[in-house]
C-alpha cells in the first residue's frame, strides 16, 4: 500500500451517521464495512442547497472529461501538496468537495521484509471524516457515475512511526468551509493538514485484512 490510505472501517446506521453531519439520514441502504477498499461503492457526504446530504460514490475518481472510466487510471488518493497542478483533481478541489466518513482506518508498517498492519481510530468520539474530492461523470447514455478519492497529507507523530502519508482528517469547525462551494482553494490549502496526534489512537491488527474478501468485527481488533 505505497502513499496511500487504502483500506478504512465504516460503522455507523442511518441515524448515528445523520445525527454526526446534522442531516436527513440517507433514504438508502448504508452499507457498512470492516474492511472499505478501492473499486467499492462508499459512504460520502456532499452539500446542497437544502444542507448536507450523504450520497454513494465509487471510490476511484472518474473525472468528468474521462472518456471510457473503465480503461482510464482512477485514483483512491489525491496528494494535498499538488491539487491545483493536477488536472485529474484540480476542478474537483476547485468546485466538488466532499467528506469521506470512516470509523477508522488501516495502514502498514514495513518491518523488514513484512508489513505488519495497524488500525487508527479516533480517540474521543466515534468519527473521522476525510477530507475528499467528488466527480460525477456522465456517461452518452446520460448513466452518471458519481466517484471519489480521499486526500492525503504528511503524517503526524503517531503516523510517522507507521507510515509516511496520511488521510486528511477534518475537525468538525473545518466541515463547512471544506464543503463551502464558494470557498477558494487558496483558503482551503491551510485546512489539509496533519490531524492532531492525541486526537487519534493505533494498535497492531491481524495480516488478515490484508485480503478485501476478510470483512468482520475481528479485523479492528488489537493482536499481540
Amino acid at each position: 500500500m505505497g502513499g496511500m490510505c487504502g483500506r478504512y472501517t465504516f460503522i455507523f446506521d442511518a441515524k448515528s451517521l445523520a445525527e454526526a453531519f446534522g442531516m436527513v439520514p440517507p433514504g438508502f441502504q448504508i452499507v457498512k464495512g470492516y474492511n472499505l477498499a478501492p473499486g467499492q461503492h462508499v459512504v460520502i457526504v456532499r452539500p446542497e442547497r437544502s444542507g448536507l446530504v450523504a450520497d454513494v460514490a465509487f471510490w476511484g475518481l472518474i473525472p468528468g472529461w474521462v472518456k471510457d472510466p473503465n480503461t482510464s487510471p482512477r485514483p483512491i488518493n489525491a496528494r494535498a501538496e499538488t491539487l491545483e497542478e493536477k488536472p485529474t483533481f484540480r476542478s474537483a478541489f476547485r468546485r466538488k468537495r466532499c467528506l469521506v466518513p470512516a470509523s477508522g482506518f488501516y495502514e502498514w508498517k514495513a518491518q523488514g521484509k513484512t508489513k505488519q498492519p495497524f488500525y487508527i481510530h479516533p480517540s474521543e468520539g466515534d468519527l473521522f471524516a476525510f477530507a475528499g474530492l467528488l466527480e460525477d461523470w456522465q456517461g452518452p447514455d446520460g448513466e452518471v457515475m458519481v466517484s471519489t478519492c480521499i486526500i492525503t497529507t504528511e503524517p503526524n507523530g503517531l503516523m510517522a512511526d507507521i507510515h509516511s502519508r496520511m488521510p486528511v482528517i477534518l475537525p468538525k469547525p473545518a466541515w463547512d468551509d471544506w464543503l463551502d462551494p464558494a470557498a477558494q482553494t487558496r483558503d482551503l490549502q491551510g485546512l489539509l493538514v496533519p490531524y492532531p496526534s492525541e486526537l487519534m489512537r493505533a494498535h497492531p491488527v491481524s495480516t488478515a485484512v490484508g485480503n478485501v474478501r476478510n470483512d468482520s468485527p475481528g479485523l479492528i481488533l488489537p493482536v499481540a
